[in-house]
């Protein structure tokens, strides 16, 4: 490969450029093998037996990847032939060598294809026969999924096959089930030829294709499975448009069914599943269609009517959905109970309302006019309210006086009516009043659980800002918006917040990040505030703990240890103790000591108390340094070097006077203040010693430095002195480590420790925890009343920390209103506020400590803070509203619309905010609630039609209350009168028919009535009249009497329905109007004959050489008729005759023709027969006959042209094309497939595809298949991606036919090849085993693996085989992190053998792989396990004691153990405590692995059938694990007892003559033994409809078997006792149709059908108590009840069907099933069985017994 490159180059003078060309070759090496591209496989061939020496039979191609010699390709034959053929080594062609060949004879050649270098590609086959051999298809079968509709003749396959003797070749089915299929003979293309439906047709269907070519039929086949798919392709239909139901009751109840809609879906499955929907609020509909009432239905609605939508819904992935109209109409119940002007009324009452307070008034009316008295029923349990009975006027109780609590109360209104109107009793109604109390803000929030608060809120340090720490929650008294807290913090102004609190929830969080090493608790302040318009405030003062966590490293005390220790100390001395300190706390400040391992050790370090002592003989040594390391209890760690100088025996080193020394120093002390004097001295010749202030870590060791020491050279001793401040609350006591050394050639040293203990002094502040207070307190609250607490927080200790509170004097003087605790900081009021006079109090408290201070410039007073507290005082209602008027007067007219403002009242209230929120309410005077108010404005407004002729004035008298003070005035209404009452007609619309052409006009329709609701109103004065379609031309109305009439002959298919409204007037005339509609439906007769809408000249084309079914044109005809009801529109079509074109002029005879047929439904003429030819005949005329339903008929003449023009270009299918190809890609590799139209036919539309543009190296080429009509473009040369202009190619493809061509720009892209799999490096990886409970979750490797490719092609994704984890017990992340993700257990796999696997994200993806092999090491989680199921048998009679034999071959039992060796046997056997004296079985444990089980009595298996004997179990596992499993032990059987003759009765019922084959039970033997080897024969005679099986007793009855009794009888034997003869009495009753229709239905609960039938003992069984039950309660013969149907619905719930027939028909099954309801208790005593009815629809049942018997 040559890339070539131009390179810009400067020269070194100056800034010129120089452009130069650079050539780079890149070299191929031979990585490729030639690889085989013929096709199809496998490869066949043939040649002549004649041939000539050197005829070409085959020919070879292979592609190599290399260039230049690397991938010339050579060709050899390997094997194979018998010399009779050679291959061409360059071009491959397989040629004769001349020997004779033998005919028919099939040679199999091994070829192989090598190139330049040797490399090989795998040997192929070539298969050739001498002689003739079938045609090869292109696949050995073929797959494909249709939808259901799929059109008819539209090719869906095409099956190729390739002819060796390139002859044509004809394709034909041999299978084709139901002739659903046809093939193009010429093409292999496969269409249906006719429609399919997925519901009647079947889903799956093989077809055999044969391809056949030549006189001798050679032909091979090929199977095509062709699978149809379901589309969802049907709405669902009702099967009515419009259902109506008239007279409905308003008094139905919700469980009665109004009528039942039915929808129908023609697809299948969940396609056809429907459920039907309604969005009415006023009706419910169930699955199944049938509707009910949603609740109570009302007549006084408009036009009486109910009408609403129903929707089918089925279940396909996209739904559809079909709709109708219900329409229902009610009939009026004189049953109307009083009805509520509202059915809430909502009002307020303030909570320290008075006595007789109104609270609200209600009103109803009763639409029958009676009269009306209220009570409260419910709500009022404390009697704070009471109600006027008349007037329904409720107000407060008067004695005692009302105490109202909580939020609101419900009382329930009960108006009743006096039942004046004469009906069975008084009728009641009820509404809720809902009275809102509103709460006085009279309660502060509390902290309930503030001491818990305080004594259990912690939060762990170093966690992020938001952590959670706390939720506190307060409780406020009041109610509404007065008991609604937030929540916030009190805190110093200048201090920044640690916390934050959530104010809705109470939730606080941390602000920040905490280090409990700095600070170990935080003073908190927080406050509840209720939401009132004067707040109240509750405070909680709580200390919040900072908690440990293992963040710090131990410090050791000294940051060097060294020590002069004699040689001769002896073994076990302690002679250094070292500490370290952990500024952590508890087990994360616990610290162990340990010493480096450096042998031999001589030294060791006790762990606990750090104590150094000598562990073997140091004389040898001089000096000895070793590590000691601190380790805390998180595992932190620090260490410091101990150097320890031997020193010989003679060596003495300094003494000092004391071995520690003790000083308490108060933290105030001040520097360079000398602290304690110390001294040390030299036994040796020279006394002087040095000293030094030992480096310490931690602050109790001098780290950071606090002391430092001086020598004091005039006595030899050295003084240690205060260097820096001290702090009591920092660091309490010190302990510094003082050396003191020699003056020698060795010189030695001594150490002592000085103890320092810090007192406290009284030098902190007690500060406040927050600058402002604010608190509220109640206008009004007696003197004393708590306002608030304070607090502040001192760090001194006793009374340096004793904190006590005043009130500091201001010059307003607030502090004298109020006195505070001087210990607990509470604030109490000293007199009663009132807060119209002042409304809030600043006071400044004071904090003081108890000691004289130590701060400087206090001079001997105590610290002291201050702080400020804001108290608000909370406003109390206490004035009264007032009306601006005593007294108002207005007009109304009558005929004001509802909702009409006639006047708005408004009085005022000297409160403020909710205090003289204002509520109005109309008390008296409102007769027949025709006015309301509202309640928060006062707008009076009409609220029902007003009517003159009712109430001509209304007084009404107005209330104004702030819920707990009121006022009153006095509105006075005139109504004004208006004539508004129209004439009503009796229904909003009527519906009449008329046959169309009627003689005899004018002919009666229908009569319309109105009437006149006006009072007095003159009905003879009514007049009607017609408007609209057809009035006064085709009808008439009387306008006296409403009778309407067709006076002209109506024919349907002009106009079918005629819409009209008719007018009622009232005043002869010339009032008022009333209307109706009026629809008038015209019935169709058949006096239409079809007509075919394309006559006289009807024309369709066909081309020559039309396939079968191919369609030609539409003959359609139409029918005036009507289409929807009846068949007289209904067509049907038939060709009755044909005339050849050319003598039709003649007058030629019509005669039958097979060329066309015609669709007899559509009317679509197809072709019928192959062969049509344009050159014999170049028209047809068709004679088609349309019948109608009722015999009338029309003729057409359809005039079909054949024809055959290329008139059409060819045409891509697509206007554009993108591909892609990879660069491995293997010349003669499709690139795509392109497909093109031409709507001309044969050879007109073969097409040829070709590229003619864009591309210069000829890279591509197509292949056309010209008949269907599709291209490949396919690679004709490698390609390399690294070439540019090979990454890209805009290409211009040619379609072309004989005379027309087209063109498409096609763009193929060039893709990267992924060739680099990912390795993994080992790829074997042998885990160390693990404990079979190892924890879910954790880590068992990580593996890692490399790929060399790049890009998204290196990218790699784990995953685990499926095959080596089938379970999932392993989970592997992106990181190559191989994990436990599910329990594992040893006994079911001892070692897991995991395959690791690594995928790049190349296309294809690469994949690599590990092996993980993991060992798993036992636990003991098996308990023993019995070797076997052991079912013994111990047969009754026979004494004991006998051993059990637990088998067939043992009397041992045995266990197993699933675990390992070690956690199983040997294992001991026992039983509980409790079995172990029992009377019936023993078990001894043999000690040796095995128990035996001894029976130790006769037993009688008639009283007692098995024992469960528990066998506890145990292993030997450390710690043992013990199993109890149950060992049950049957009772055999004898036959010891005599069988005897039983009777059985049976009873079946068989519909319209059906019966499906059915199993009646088994004959009826007592016998008390059941393993008994019975033998049943019929005894005389054999009836010949039932059959009885001999070894079961089981009879059956035969299919369809007629009705009537059946008695026989049946002989059983046993061959030990004697024979039985049982007799059985078998009743075939005919279940009719009227009795399905008529039979009512329970649904039984707890109890199964053969519970049901089955005798208890003595007693009788269920079913014949039912039918007694039945037959006495409503009074019919028993043999005329019929219990047909027991059906167990779902688990112990039973459906009982029945009919009863009465005389002289059956009763109905709404009054069986309310006799039933009635004496519910009775069925409830069938054995307490609980009873619902259960309502079916009767049709589905009898559709339920269709299916049955078929």
């Amino acid at each position: 490969m040559t890339k070539k490159l131009i390179v810009n180059i400067m020269g070194p003078g100056g800034p010129d450029w120089y452009m130069v060309r650079v050539e780079l070759t890149v070299t191929d090496v031979n990585d490729n093998v030639p690889e085989w591209s013929m096709v199809p496989a496998p490869y066949l061939a043939v040649v002549s037996p004649d041939a000539a020496p050197g005829s070409l039979v085959y020919k070879l191609h292979a592609q190599d990847g290399d260039e230049g010699n690397n991938g010339e390709v050579e060709y050899f034959l390997s094997d194979g032939g018998d010399g009779r053929f050679e291959v061409d080594r360059k071009s491959g062609q397989v040629r004769t060598t001349g020997l004779p060949l033998q005919r028919d004879r099939e040679y199999l050649l091994t070829v192989v294809a090598a190139d330049r270098l040797g490399s090989r590609s795998a040997p192929a086959v070539v298969s050739v026969v001498a002689g003739a051999r079938p045609p090869q298809f292109t696949n050995a079968s073929f797959t494909i999924a249709i939808p259901e509709n799929t059109p008819e003749g539209q090719p869906f396959l095409v099956t190729p096959a390739v002819s060796f003797q390139k002859e044509p070749i004809s394709y034909s089915l041999l299978i084709n089930p139901s002739s659903l299929f046809s093939i193009a003979a010429e093409t292999g293309d496969i269409s249906l030829t006719r429609s399919i439906d997925y519901e009647s047709d079947q889903h799956r269907y093989l077809l055999l294709v044969r391809a056949s070519e030549g006189l001798d039929s050679m032909s091979s086949a090929a199977e095509v499975r062709v699978v149809i798919v379901d589309e969802n392709d049907c709405v669902p239909e009702f099967l009515q448009s419009i259902y109506s139901k008239d007279g409905v009751p308003e008094t139905v109840t919700t469980a009665t069914s109004l009528l039942q809609v039915s929808a129908s879906d023609c697809d299948s499955e969940e396609n056809a599943e429907l459920t039907y929907y309604t969005l009415s609020p006023d009706f419910t509909i169930s699955p199944h269609g049938t509707i009910f009432p949603a609740g109570p239905l009302d007549y006084e609605r408009p036009n009486h009517l109910y009408e609403f939508v129903v929707m089918a819904v089925d279940k396909g992935e996209v739904p559809r959905t079909g709709t109708a109209t219900v329409r229902i109409r009610m009939a009026n119940v004189n049953d109307e109970a009083p009805e509520f002007s509202q059915h809430i009324y909502r009002t307020f009452v303030s909570e320290d309302a008075g006595p007789n307070t109104l609270v609200a008034t209600v009103l109803a009316k009763d639409p029958d006019g009676d009269g009306i008295t209220y009570k409260i029923t419910m709500g009022n349990e404390e009697g704070n309210f009471v109600i006027d009975s008349q007037k329904g006027l409720i107000r407060l109780r008067s004695s005692p006086p009302p105490r109202l609590q909580g939020v609101e109360y419900v009382l329930n209104i009960t108006a009743t009516d006096d039942n004046a109107s004469g009906g069975p009793q008084a009728l009641s109604s009820t509404a809720q009043v809902v009275v809102g109390v509103d709460d006085v803000n009279n309660n502060k929030p509390v902290f309930e659980k503030c001491q818990q608060y305080r004594e259990r809120t912690s939060v762990l340090e170093n966690q992020p800002a938001g952590t959670f720490v706390l939720q506190v929650h307060a409780v406020d008294a009041d109610e509404g918006s007065n008991g609604r807290v937030t929540y916030g913090f009190m805190h110093k102004d200048s201090t920044v917040p640690a916390f934050s609190i959530h104010p809705d929830t109470g939730v606080i969080v941390t602000a920040r990040k905490f280090d409990r090493e700095r600070q170990r608790e935080y003073a908190v302040t927080v406050t509840a505030t209720d939401q009132a318009a004067d707040p109240l405030i509750g405070i909680c003062q709580l200390n919040i703990l900072i908690l440990d966590q293992n963040d710090n490293s131990p410090k050791f005390e000294n940051l060097r240890y060294e020590y002069f220790l004699r040689e001769d100390t002896m073994i076990g001395t302690s002679f250094l103790r070292v500490a370290a300190h952990d500024d952590d706390f508890g087990t994360n400040a616990a610290i162990t000591y340990s010493m480096s391992n450096e042998q031999p050790e001589y030294l060791r370090v006790n762990p606990l108390t750090g104590w150094v002592y000598v562990n073997q003989p140091i004389s040898q040594r001089t000096y000895i340094t070793r590590e000691i390391v601190a380790t805390d209890g998180g595992n932190r760690s620090s260490s410091v070097e101990l150097a320890v100088t031997i020193t010989n025996v003679k060596n003495q080193p300094p003494q000092w006077d004391k071995d520690s020394y003790n000083v308490v120093i108060p933290e105030n002390t001040v520097r360079d203040t000398p602290i304690v004097t110390i001294k040390a001295t030299s036994p040796l010749g020279d006394p002087r010693v040095t000293y030094n202030l030992e480096d310490g870590m931690v602050p109790e060791t001098n780290m950071p430095v606090r002391f430092y020491l001086t020598p004091n050279r005039e006595d030899g001793s050295a003084s240690i002195l205060v260097a820096e401040p001290l702090d009591y609350e920092t660091t309490r006591n010190f302990m510094l480590r003082v050396r003191a050394q020699n003056v020698a050639a060795v010189p030695l040293a001594a150490f002592t420790t000085v103890y320092i203990n810090v007192t406290d002094v009284n030098d902190n502040v007690p500060f406040f925890t927050s600058s402002i207070y604010e608190a509220s307190v109640t206008e009004g609250a007696e003197s004393g009343t708590l306002v608030f607490q304070v607090s502040a927080n001192d760090l001194d200790l006793g009374l340096n920390g004793k904190i006590s509170y005043s009130l500091l004097v201001d010059r307003s003087g607030d502090h004298q209103y109020f006195r505070i605790d001087p210990e607990a900081g509470s604030i109490y009021t000293e007199t009663v506020f009132d807060r119209e006079t002042k409304g809030s109090y600043l006071l400044e408290v004071q904090s003081v400590d108890g000691w004289e201070s130590a701060r400087p410039g206090k001079h001997g007073q105590p610290n002291s803070d201050t702080a400020y507290v804001r108290v608000f005082i909370s406003d109390v209602n206490d004035n009264k509203p007032a009306f601006a008027q005593a007294a108002y007067e207005v007009d109304a007219d009558e005929d004001a619309d509802v909702g009409f403002a006639i006047l708005t009242v408004s009085a005022n209230d000297g409160d403020e905010g909710a205090n003289a929120k204002l509520r109005y309410q109309i008390t008296s005077g409102n007769t027949g609630g025709v006015f309301d108010v509202e309640p928060e404005v006062g707008t009076i407004f009409i609220a029902q039609p007003l009517d003159y002729e009712q109430n001509k004035r209304y007084k009404l008298h107005v209330l104004a209350s702030d819920g707990k003070w009121e006022d009153y005035t006095t509105v006075t209404v005139n109504v004004v009168n208006k004539n508004d009452e129209a004439p009503v007609f009796t229904v909003n619309e009527y519906y009449g028919s008329v046959t169309e052409e009627l003689d005899g006009s004018p002919v009666f329709v229908l009569q319309v009535t109105a009437s006149d609701p006006d009072k007095d109103a003159d009905q003879e004065a009514l007049r009607y009249s017609l408007h609209g379609q057809g009035a006064e031309s085709e009808f008439i109305i009387d306008e006296v009497t409403g009778k309407i009439y067709a006076q002209r002959t109506l024919d349907r298919e002009e106009r079918a329905v005629w819409r009209f409204v008719v007018l009622a007037t009232d005043e002869g005339g010339e009032g008022l109007t009333g209307f109706t509609d009026v629809i008038i439906n015209v019935w169709d007769i058949n006096d239409n004959a079809p007509v075919f809408t394309c006559a006289p000249s009807c024309h369709g084309d066909v081309a020559e050489n039309s396939l079968v079914g191919t369609s030609v044109m539409e003959m359609t005809a139409t029918d005036l008729d009507d289409s929807a009801v009846g068949q007289n529109a209904v067509l049907s079509y038939r060709i009755v005759g044909s005339l050849d074109a050319s003598n039709s002029e003649l007058g030629g005879v019509p005669a039958f023709s097979d060329i066309f047929s015609i669709n007899p439904t559509t009317g679509t003429i197809t072709v019928a027969m192959s062969g049509l030819d344009r050159e014999q005949a170049e028209s047809y005329l068709l004679v088609v006959e349309a019948r109608d339903g009722g015999g009338m008929t029309g003729t057409g003449t359809a005039t079909i042209r054949v024809k055959d023009v290329n008139d059409h270009a060819p045409r891509f299918t697509d206007h554009s094309c993108l591909a892609k190809i990879s660069e491995n890609a293997e010349p003669n590799a499709e690139v795509l497939e392109l497909s093109a139209e031409d709507r001309d036919t044969g050879e007109n539309a073969q097409l040829t595809f070709s590229v003619v543009a864009g591309d210069q190296e000829q890279k591509f080429y197509m292949v056309s298949h010209r008949q269907e009509q599709r291209g490949t473009l396919r690679l004709k040369k490698r390609l390399d991606y690294e070439r540019p202009s090979e990454q890209r190619f805009n290409l211009t493809l040619k379609v072309e036919d004989l005379d027309f061509s087209s063109l498409l720009h096609c763009v193929v892209e060039v893709e990267d090849y992924n060739d680099h799999a990912p390795v993994f490096i080992p790829h074997f990886l042998s885990l160390a085993p693990l404990p079979e409970d190892v924890t879910v979750g954790t880590s068992v490797a990580r593996l890692a693996a490399s790929d060399s490719d790049s890009g998204q092609n290196r990218d790699i994704t784990y995953s685990l085989s499926e095959d080596s984890d089938p379970e999932g017990l392993f989970a592997i992340d992106q990181s190559g992190v191989l994990t436990v993700a599910q329990p594992l257990d040893r006994e079911r796999i001892s070692q897991h053998h995991l395959v690791v696997m690594a995928t790049d994200h190349g296309v294809p993806p690469l994949t690599g792989s590990a092996t993980v092999q993991l060992a798993l090491l036992d636990v003991n989680d098996n308990g023993p396990e019995f070797e076997a199921t052991y079912t013994p048998i111990v047969f009754e009679n026979v004494a004991g004691p006998q051993v059990v034999r637990l088998n067939q071959t043992s009397t041992l039992l045995r266990a197993v153990d699933r675990d390992s060796a070690e956690n199983g046997p040997p294992f001991h056997f026992t039983v509980p405590s409790e079995y172990r004296h029992s009377n019936d079985f023993y078990l001894q444990d043999n000690l040796n692995g095995t128990a035996t089980l001894t029976a130790l009595r006769m037993f009688d298996r008639e009283r007692q059938k098995e024992f469960l004997i528990p066998i506890i179990m145990s292993d030997s596992g450390r710690p043992a694990k013990t199993v109890t499993t149950t060992l049950t032990v049957t009772i055999g059987d004898q036959n010891d007892h005599a069988h005897v003759a039983g009777e059985k009765k049976i009873f079946i019922n068989s519909h319209r003559g059906r019966m499906p084959t059915t199993v009646l039970g088994k004959v009826y033997s007592p016998d008390p033994d059941d393993w008994d080897n019975k033998t049943y024969v019929f005894e005389g005679h054999v009836p010949s409809y039932f059959i009885l099986n001999k070894r079961t007793g089981f009879l059956i009855i035969k299919e369809n078997a007629p009705p009537g009794t059946y008695q026989f009888q049946v002989r059983i034997s046993d061959g030990v006792w004697p024979d039985a003869v049982s007799t059985v009495t078998v009743h075939v009753r005919e279940l009719r149709d009227e009795a399905i229709y008529n039979s009512g239905s329970l649904r039984l609960a707890d109890i199964t059908a053969r519970e049901f039938i089955e005798l208890r003992g003595k007693q009788r069984s269920r079913y014949d108590l039912l039918v007694d039950f039945l037959s006495e309660m409503l009074s019919v013969a028993p043999d005329d009840v019929n219990i047909f149907s027991l059906m167990d619905v779902r688990e112990r719930m039973l459906d009982v069907r029945f009919a009863l027939h009465g005389a002289p028909a059956y009763l109905r099954p709404e009054k069986m099933h309310g006799y039933l309801a009635a004496h519910r208790s009775w069925i409830f005593n069938l054995d307490h069985i609980s009873l619902t009815f259960s309502i079916d629809s009767d049709q589905n049942f009898v559709n339920y017994l269709n299916d049955r018997a078929t």
